[in-house]
C-alpha cells in the first residue's frame, strides 16, 4: 500500500473511530452491568457446579454480585458430626469489560474503512466479537476460581473442603492477575491487528464472482 494511500486510510479509520466510539459509549453504558452479570453469573455457576458447592443466594449492587454458596458434599469432623460451609464470594469483573467500547468502535471503523461486501465485513466483525466475548468467558471463569480459592484462606473447613481437588494456585493467582491486568487493556489493539490483516487480505483477494450473463449455455 503506497504511503499516501495508508496515510488517507489511517485518517479514515481515525475519524469513523470517534463516530463509532461516540454512538456506542452511552449504549455501552446502560448494558455494561448486564453484560458483565451475565457472564460472572454464568461462569461462577460453572465453577460452583466444577467445586461441587450450591448457590443459595445471588445479590446484585451496582458493578458487584456477591454468590452465597454451600457445600453439596456432606462433611463429617472427627467426632462424626456434619459441618456446613455457608460463605459468600463477591466478585467484580467491570475491569474486564471497560474496554469494550473502544473495541467495538475500532472493529467498526476497520469494516468501515475498507472495500469488502457487506457479507465479508459482517462475517468478520462476528468472527472479532466471538473472539472478544471468549475472552471475557475464559477471564471471568479464572477469576472465579481465583476468588473462590482466595475465600478458602478465612476458613480452614473451605479449604478441608477445596483440598480434594487440585488446585495449582500459584498458576491460577498469576494467570488471573495477567489476564484481569493485561488482556483487557491490549484485547482492543490485538482485535483491531486481527481485523485489519483479515481485512487487508479481503480487499487484496477479492472473491471472483461470475454473472448469469458470463455463464455458458449448455
Amino acid at each position: 500500500m503506497k504511503k499516501s494511500l495508508l496515510h488517507n486510510k489511517i485518517v479514515k479509520i481515525a475519524l469513523y473511530f470517534l463516530l463509532s466510539f461516540a454512538l456506542i459509549l452511552p449504549v455501552w453504558l446502560q448494558v455494561n452491568n448486564h453484560y458483565n452479570h451475565f457472564i460472572t453469573n454464568m461462569m461462577f455457576h460453572v465453577t460452583a457446579l466444577k467445586y461441587e458447592f450450591n448457590i443459595t443466594k445471588t445479590s446484585v449492587k451496582e458493578s458487584e454480585i456477591t454468590f452465597t454458596i454451600k457445600n453439596n458434599t456432606p462433611i463429617k469432623d472427627f467426632r462424626d458430626v456434619e459441618r456446613s460451609i455457608d460463605a459468600d464470594v463477591l466478585l467484580d469483573t467491570s475491569s474486564v469489560t471497560f474496554n469494550v467500547p473502544m473495541t467495538l468502535a475500532l472493529l467498526l471503523a476497520l469494516a468501515l474503512s475498507f472495500s469488502a461486501t457487506l457479507k465479508e465485513k459482517s462475517t468478520l466483525l462476528l468472527k472479532s466479537m466471538s473472539l472478544l466475548i471468549l475472552l471475557h468467558v475464559i477471564t471471568i471463569l479464572i477469576i472465579s476460581v481465583s476468588t473462590l480459592i482466595q475465600s478458602a484462606y478465612s476458613s480452614q473447613l473451605m479449604q478441608f473442603y477445596l483440598n480434594r481437588f487440585y488446585l495449582p494456585q500459584e498458576f491460577i493467582f498469576n494467570f488471573a492477575s495477567i489476564l484481569n491486568s493485561y488482556a483487557s487493556r491490549f484485547e482492543p489493539f490485538l482485535l483491531a491487528i486481527f481485523m485489519w490483516w483479515m481485512l487487508q487480505g479481503v480487499e487484496e483477494h477479492p472473491e471472483e464472482t461470475v454473472s448469469k450473463e458470463e455463464l455458458p449455455n449448455f
